[in-house]
């Protein structure tokens, strides 16, 4: 009786014992909560007061070169916060990260990451005149970085800001997007009017009066061509020869 008494509890102990260290795992394993993580990730927030906030991603664990198991796990929070000294408010997303040193160890906030390029600020109007203005003097100190080859560009036709394209991430960093054709020469014989888009990243300098504008490339495209005589090409006016003021707006007919 003794024997079988003993060989009927061996089984129930070994269960009990696996139990407690399954219960122990998945405590150790769970991921914070929503409530602990918006916690954590407004207290990283030290200059501005968190308005609103909103998960845009579930958890996604990775695991960092020298480890055998996943030590990092993270998720995207979008934030409106507003600065505490000046009033302002901003729009941003990041990563709440957490760490582990163990595979059973809790998880433990680590840092918010935010994404710099997702920085808006709230309620800042776009100054039509001052991006015009920027804009402008860009392409005709650098047009080049606008319109490539300058030698092959004969007209800019007027661009336009598109609208709702404007956003502000700070006092010294800003972007707008802008549309335009060029009637410029391709492969050597044609005469051809293309279609840009670009969206244009403005940044103050230290001296906090000039601004940088960078033009990025977000799309082009052809809308007609024609072949002509190259020696007829050659003769035609263009940025380099005549300036970009000089070649800039409602296009002659040849041009159109």
């Amino acid at each position: 009786m003794k024997t079988q008494f003993s060989a009927c509890l061996k089984p129930s102990a070994n269960l009990l014992f696996v139990l407690l260290l399954c219960t122990k795992l998945v405590h150790a394993q769970s991921l914070p909560t929503d409530a602990q993580t918006l916690t954590d990730a407004k207290a990283a927030i030290k200059t501005a007061t968190v308005q609103k906030t909103e998960f845009t991603s579930d958890w996604k664990q990775e695991r960092e070169s020298g480890y055998t198991f996943a030590n990092l796990a993270k998720k995207a929070i979008k934030m409106q916060v507003k600065d505490i000294t000046t009033g302002k408010e901003r729009r941003f997303e990041g990563l709440a990260i957490y760490q582990r040193g163990a595979p059973t160890d809790k998880w433990k906030f680590s840092r918010f990451f935010t994404y710099t390029n997702s920085i808006e600020m709230v309620g800042q109007a776009a100054d039509t005149a001052l991006l015009n203005k920027l804009t402008m003097d860009a392409m005709n100190a650098r047009p080049s970085d606008w319109f490539g080859e300058v030698n092959s560009v004969y007209w800019v036709h007027p661009y336009t800001i598109e609208p709702g394209s404007f956003k502000q991430s700070s006092d010294r960093q800003m972007s707008w997007i802008i549309t335009y054709n060029v009637t410029q020469r391709w492969d050597y014989t044609y005469l051809v009017k293309r279609w840009y888009k670009k969206e244009v990243k403005a940044y103050l300098l230290q001296d906090s009066n000039t601004w940088m504008l960078n033009p990025g490339n977000d799309g082009e495209k052809e809308l007609n061509r024609k072949e002509m005589n190259p020696a007829q090409l050659d003769k035609m006016p263009n940025v380099s020869k005549k300036g970009f003021f000089a070649i800039y707006g409602n296009p002659p007919e040849w041009a159109k």
